[in-house]
């Protein structure tokens, strides 16, 4: 069954509603999809509905909806922060991180990141990784379109953001490994944030910020992992741990 968003439309059993411009072409032209065919219809805030598709052609697709689907979606409410990474290794990033579950990636720059680019060139980036995490979603069935924030610096995303939970895996921390803080029940209100660095990690400048925000620094083991394995490791224990993976 082909999912498809509809990012801020009211759906209900019995509406008409008509795919989006970039959507028709990939439904009518990629996938082929056909009258009376069945497709899954989100609005990317946690409403999910099976529907009967009753016009396809190059122009439109209008799905006639039926019952409510339950959302496939984690207990947790998860935030990837990552630090900014060299070449296209942040797409990986965004499409492991969303099919995991999260609700919230947030690039950063960090005093390891890749030099600033221009406004444009950010611009372009972020809509390609937002285009990445709408994909994601629809191919595992997201019932919620996690947000792709603006990139900003680590220190102003400490003083603004709310978290109850912060995960940092650091190569230099040797007292405490993820696996002895996932032994503990998962947070009271189901929010975590885990925190990556770029290649070569985070500083210890930076090290101090986090444990002064009350970040929980861990260990992954022996190995030092890519910043984008440390990534998707530490989001599928913490589901495995806590959520629903």
């Amino acid at each position: 069954m082909h999912y498809f968003f509809l990012e801020n439309q009211s759906l209900g059993s019995g509406l008409a509603v008509s795919l989006k411009n970039g959507d028709i072409s990939h439904a009518h032209r990629v996938l082929r999809i056909k009258k009376n065919e069945v497709v899954a219809i989100s609005d990317g805030f946690g409403n999910v509905h099976k529907g009967i598709v009753v016009i396809s052609s190059p122009k439109e697709v209008t799905i006639e909806l039926g019952e409510k689907l339950l959302p496939a979606e984690s207990p947790l409410k998860i935030t990837i922060a990552q630090g900014l990474v060299k070449g296209d290794k942040f797409d990986l990033i965004v499409r492991q991180a969303v099919e995991l579950g999260v609700v919230r990636i947030q690039p950063l720059l960090t005093e390891r990141s890749v030099p600033h680019r221009s406004r444009q060139q950010e611009e372009k980036r972020l809509q390609r990784w937002r285009s990445i995490a709408r994909s994601a979603a629809a191919q595992c069935r997201r019932a919620f379109l996690p947000a792709v924030e603006d990139v900003i610096k680590l220190k102003e995303y400490l003083h603004q953001a709310e978290m109850e939970t912060i995960i940092t895996p650091w190569e230099g921390e040797r007292a405490v490994p993820l696996s002895s803080l996932l032994k503990q029940p998962s947070p009271e209100k189901g929010t975590v944030t885990i925190i990556i660095g770029p290649e070569g990690g985070l500083t210890e400048r930076e090290i101090e910020l986090l444990n002064k925000t009350g970040a929980i620094t861990v260990h992954l083991g022996l190995r030092i992992l890519r910043s984008e394995t440390a990534s998707s490791t530490v989001i599928a224990l913490v589901q495995s741990a806590w959520g629903d993976l």
